[in-house]
Parts: structure tokens; sequence; C-alpha cells
């Protein structure tokens, strides 16, 4: 698979940093990952929309950032890509509201996994189509 990782401009350095740390002895099978930064609502567009798996871990804890987060993974799913979020549930960010209110208006949502005992739940996402 053709892989790309992405975070906020500051963070890309270390991200480097962890790719290769964890490249096999061997070398990689195919295409090394690529990392890129992403900044949500502001670069997003400098990425194609052609992705099948969009895979986000822990991403959702700032509510001020919610609505970027959907503008951007509005625009990397317009093809069809499948979204998978895993997020701590805090209350006190607004992380359920995201997955209750947020990402329904735009995306049929269904949650795919509960770890109750980590209160971490996986949810599974495909962009609504306009009607």
């Amino acid at each position: 698979a053709e892989v790309t990782l992405t975070d906020l401009p500051l963070a890309v350095p270390q991200l480097e940093t962890n790719v290769s740390a964890n490249m096999p002895s061997s070398g990689w099978p195919s295409v090394p990952p690529a990392v890129l930064p992403l900044s949500w609502g502001q670069d997003q567009l400098s990425f194609p929309s052609d992705w099948d798996l969009v895979l986000g871990a822990d991403i959702v804890y700032l509510s001020e950032t919610y609505p970027l987060l959907l503008e951007t993974l509005v625009h990397l799913c317009k093809n069809g890509a499948v979204v998978y979020l895993s997020s701590k549930m805090r209350r006190e960010h607004g992380t359920p509201g995201f997955y209750e209110e947020s990402l329904p208006s735009r995306f049929h949502v269904e949650l795919a996994h509960r770890d109750a005992k980590q209160n971490i739940n996986i949810y599974k996402a495909s962009l609504r189509r306009e009607q």
C-alpha cells in the first residue's frame, strides 16, 4: 500500500524520526511512507481526494478544531474513502458531540468498537452523498 502520514508542520520532523525508527530491518516492502504537513482547514486541497482509507488516532480533543477537521475529512473522502477514528471520549472537550453531531452532519457514522475500561471508541464513517 502507499501510505501518507500527516501532522502539523511543527510535528513533521518527529514523525519522520518515528518512521525511520520503525523501518523494518529488511527495508520497506515497496514505497516508504510519505510524511507531509497537514493543517486542517488550511492546506487539505493540496492533498488528493482518491484515498481508500483515512485513519485518525486521538485527534478529536480540541472543539475549536472540529469544523476544520470535518472540512478536511470531507475533502479527503470525496471519492469514497472510509474513515476510522479512534478517540478517548473526553466529555470536557466535547468529543462525544463531534461523533454525535458534527461528523454525522456530513458522514454516515457507526460505532465500530468500544473499550469501556479505557473510555476509547473507534468509529467508522463514510461521506454522505449529496442528493
